[in-house]
Parts: C-alpha cells; sequence; structure tokens
C-alpha cells in the first residue's frame, strides 16, 4: 500500500543541496510527487510530498538523523492526511490577491484573518520585503492563491478586504485564475 509523507527541512543555502535531499529519497524507496522551495535570505526551506510503501516510510525515518548531518539540515517526516479533497474544497473557485504596502508589523495576519473569517482557504503563498523604487523604504509585496467556496460571495470578499486593506494602506488585486 502507498502511503504519503511530507518532508520538511532547512537549511543554509548551498549548491547542491536539492539534489542531495532528493537522492536521499530516491536511495530510500521514496518517491517526490510534489514540492515547495524556497530561499530565504540565505536559508533554503524545502516542504515535499513523498509517496512510498511503509518500508520506504521505516528508512527515511530511520536515516532521518544521517540527512540531517549529512547536509547540515534540519528535517522531520510527518505522514500525510489521506488523499482527495473535501466536497467544499472541490466546489471552490480559484483567485489571486496581490498585495503591496509600506511594510509593517500584521500586514500578512490581517489579509489572512478577513480571508479565514470568509471560509476563503489560502492555497500557496508568496511574500517578499524589498526596497520602494524612489525611496528604498522597505515594501511588504504578498501573492496568494486562494479558493473562495462558492457559498462565499465574490462581493462580499471584496468588501472586506477593501475594509482592511483601505485601513492598512494596502494596494490590493483580486482576480479569478
Amino acid at each position: 500500500m502507498i502511503a504519503r509523507f511530507v518532508l520538511t527541512s532547512i537549511g543554509a543555502d548551498r549548491p547542491g543541496l536539492v539534489d542531495q535531499v532528493t537522492r536521499f529519497i530516491l536511495e530510500r524507496g521514496g518517491n517526490l510527487e510534489d514540492s515547495r522551495m524556497v530561499n530565504l535570505q540565505g536559508q533554503f526551506a524545502m516542504v515535499m510530498l513523498i509517496a512510498g510503501d511503509e518500508a520506504a516510510a521505516g528508512r527515511l525515518e530511520a536515516d532521518l538523523g544521517e540527512l540531517e548531518r549529512a547536509a547540515g539540515i534540519r528535517a522531520e517526516l510527518t505522514v500525510a492526511a489521506a488523499a482527495g479533497r473535501p466536497a467544499a474544497a472541490a466546489a471552490a473557485i480559484p483567485y489571486r490577491l496581490n498585495t503591496t504596502a509600506m511594510d509593517h508589523p500584521g500586514l500578512a495576519q490581517s489579509v489572512a484573518h478577513v480571508l479565514g473569517g470568509l471560509g476563503v482557504n489560502i492555497e500557496s503563498a508568496d511574500t517578499t520585503l524589498k526596497p520602494a523604487p524612489m525611496t528604498g523604504a522597505p515594501l511588504f509585496a504578498m501573492e496568494l492563491v486562494v479558493s473562495v467556496p462558492a457559498t462565499t460571495r465574490v462581493s462580499e470578499l471584496r468588501e472586506r478586504l477593501a475594509e482592511v486593506c483601505d485601513d492598512l494602506n494596502i494596494d490590493w488585486q483580486l482576480t479569478a485564475l
């Protein structure tokens, strides 16, 4: 029986790190199915969905410390939830939400709070902090892919986003995918 596991790891970025981690998975009988990887100012974070039989899972778990020592990373293996999406998720409509604002604490949380309150699920999030073009002041940009339930009125979502974004001086755009 095929099982799925999530391998999360983080360590100092360097060439060859992805090769080393994916080779570790392959050599123990795992198959990489899905992943997200990013360099966060010198720290490389990886989240990987791995499929394999119970024996492969056992080898991955048993040798995790070896991977950590050899690759210089921290790693954790977690059993993934059963495959498939709930009926509500299947009836959701995908949107992209882009935001930009002068950086200050609470921007991401404020937007996430509005989305969660309306039952909107964040499928992926990318955030960056970079200098503003003219002033060099820190500018926070966030791109979210969200799933809006069919039962949620998009007009209400837009109204709630407008309220919080106006209060926090966030430029935003919500577009259907």
